[in-house]
């Protein structure tokens, strides 16, 4: 049996523009150019005649699955599931870009190797996101068999599920940038008996 996933980040917020990480604790809404690029990814995601839509519990994530699912020609159930949730950054959260790099100088560096640990700061470690949010996907798979499934989650998240399957091409799994997934960037999936295949992205293709 077969499941396909697609995983699709949330649209801008203006925490995003202003380059400020959000973690859990701001709980931004989209701002408009992030309402503009959800609804420009409409035509896509009807394409992809989806059974269930899966999104975070946080606001950005959660009006950009609503956007989507009111455009739809049959909307669809939308479930949440806590596990989707962007990282917590502890009292790294709100910070600028400029502040992140003087308080962690090889940050970059750690995020591109999926290797950050903001436990110190209160916050999470790799090995906590990536325990939650695979076993999200599994659940997913295994509550889904022969259905197509839309996950709208976060940067983190995302990256990190990416990076975790070393048969996905090294362009997607961040391994030649140190830039984020981009806002409403969408991931396709085929898992066939617990085997994943053909990772594709829709938009740069």
């Amino acid at each position: 049996m077969s499941t396909t996933l697609y995983f699709i980040r949330h649209g801008e917020t203006i925490s995003n523009k202003k380059r400020i990480r959000q973690g859990i604790q701001i709980d931004d809404y989209l701002d408009t150019q992030g309402i503009i690029q959800v609804e420009n990814v409409v035509p896509i995601i009807k394409q992809l005649q989806l059974d269930a839509l899966y999104t975070s519990y946080l606001h950005r994530a959660e009006e950009s699955a609503a956007l989507i699912n009111q455009r739809l020609d049959k909307p669809i159930p939308i479930l949440h599931d806590r596990r989707l949730r962007e990282r917590d950054f502890g009292s790294l959260t709100g910070k600028s870009q400029e502040e992140w790099d003087k308080a962690l100088p090889n940050n970059r560096e750690l995020e591109k190797l999926q290797e950050y640990d903001y436990r110190p700061f209160g916050g999470e470690s790799v090995e906590d996101v990536r325990q939650r949010v695979l076993s999200a996907v599994v659940d997913m798979v295994t509550n889904n068999p022969e259905k197509r499934v839309g996950i709208i989650a976060h940067n983190g998240p995302i990256r990190l599920v990416l990076f975790h399957f070393p048969e996905i091409p090294r362009i997607y799994r961040g391994l030649d940038t140190e830039k984020d997934i981009a806002n409403t960037d969408i991931y396709e999936w085929e898992v066939t008996e617990g085997q994943l295949e053909n990772v594709k992205s829709l938009l740069k293709e």
